[in-house]
């Protein structure tokens, strides 16, 4: 016979937990310059971190990025906690850019003006610490010196480092210091294929593939799980034929019909929809310290979110990932807060909930503690939703526009 929590054990949770989260985790979006003109429609409030990419140096070691300031402003006023790095180098480098980086990581004599560079531009802008993101051949001889004093000069200042790699590769010139050095590293579990092999189309970024890649990063190179963050793509690849790969956002995909949100793939075209990424989110609960995003810009900015459903899904695992958004509200006694927002009552509840300040019917989900859905229909009758038939225990409650309530069922 299964057995159920008591209405005092309940109870005593219930205030005890003034948010009711049993865990934290890292949600990071990347956001390259080229995507800072979407910048207003990024609801910054359900990341934990937000990489600004990417950087670059000159000949001389100076940094070169378009202005941060607005981002840094639209971040800050959604999510003050939020937690801004600067992404250096990226996937695909010029040949001045590559020229430049070898030249100033790779000559011992170069090394502290260029790092004196980019801690002075963090400290300038009040950032929170670098993101290096050098990969493949522009992993050079010089890298793991550089990565070591690059951590020491922001360590003084109180500043952290992380890294990202590719999902199963770990480059031959990073040495065991300077993998301890990163905070955490960003395993890029995504484009197993892509443009570079147009005669092998399928899925970029399998579930499968997240698994090899934390596998990897965590019993062939010894990283600590809480120091891994799985990346999700919010983009895919179109196979149009032998010679030609497409990419395609997810927006695009969800702009194009609203069904394909739930997709994996559509024709030849190749991504991951909100199921697949929920689930990715359910194995990095499991498995690491969180999740990355690449990238922020390519979602979909309505209904059908990718931020959303890692957001959503978090929230159903009872996990914390950041500030509260709009009028998403956790209540943490029996007595809802007045706030100018949607709540649930009455809570506890045995029999129905209303909804306040509801303007329009919504659907509605409900998820058990462990993050099952137990229930789901529409809001009606004078706003109120059937719970008779849930066991007792603390829920989740949430609507298609986003606000998300718990409840207790006794």
């Amino acid at each position: 016979m299964k057995a159920y929590p008591t209405l005092a054990l309940l109870l005593a949770f219930l205030f005890t937990s003034t948010h009711l989260y049993s865990q934290e985790a890292r949600v990071i979006g990347y956001l390259p310059s080229y995507r800072f003109g979407l910048s207003n429609q990024i609801e910054y409030c359900k990341l934990t971190h937000l990489n600004l990419a990417f950087a670059n140096p000159d000949s001389n070691g100076s940094i070169l990025i378009p202005p941060i300031g607005s981002v840094l402003a639209d971040a800050l006023s959604n999510n003050p906690d939020i937690i801004i790095m600067v992404s250096l180098a990226g996937g695909v480098l010029t040949p001045q850019q590559a020229s430049n980086w070898s030249n100033l990581i790779d000559n011992p004599a170069n090394r502290p003006s260029f790092i004196a560079n980019i801690v002075n531009y963090v400290l300038a802008h009040n950032l929170d610490g670098v993101d290096v993101d050098l990969e493949w051949n522009h992993v050079t001889i010089g890298y793991s010196d550089f990565v070591i004093e690059l951590k020491a000069a922001l360590a003084s200042h109180g500043k952290a480092m992380t890294a990202a790699f590719p999902n199963a590769t770990l480059f031959s010139n990073i040495s065991p210091a300077a993998l301890a050095a990163f905070d955490f590293i960003n395993i890029m579990a995504y484009d197993a294929t892509g443009p570079w092999a147009p005669s092998s189309p399928g899925q970029h970024s399998s579930f499968s593939f997240a698994q090899d890649g934390i596998n990897f990063w965590k019993n062939n190179v010894g990283i600590d799980s809480n120091r891994l963050n799985l990346g999700l793509p919010f983009y895919g690849y179109e196979f149009v034929n032998s010679s030609t790969v497409n990419g395609v956002s997810y927006g695009q995909m969800v702009s194009t019909n609203t069904s394909y949100a739930d997709l994996d793939r559509v024709g030849n075209t190749y991504y991951n929809g909100r199921p697949t990424i929920q689930s990715k989110v359910i194995l990095a609960n499991n498995e690491c310290g969180g999740i990355f995003i690449w990238e922020l810009g390519q979602d979909a900015f309505n209904a059908y979110s990718l931020l959303t459903a890692v957001h959503n899904q978090y929230t159903a695992l009872g996990v914390r990932t950041s500030a509260l958004c709009g009028n998403e509200i956790v209540l943490s006694n029996t007595s809802p807060e007045t706030i100018e927002a949607t709540v649930v009552f009455p809570n506890p509840s045995s029999h129905y909930l209303r909804l306040s300040n509801l303007k329009n019917a919504e659907v509605y989900k409900i998820y058990s503690a462990s993050g099952q859905l137990v229930a789901e229909g529409t809001v009606v009758d004078e706003n109120r939703i059937d719970i008779q038939s849930l066991f007792q225990g603390l829920y989740l409650l949430r609507l298609e526009n986003g606000v998300c309530l718990r409840f207790l069922k006794i």
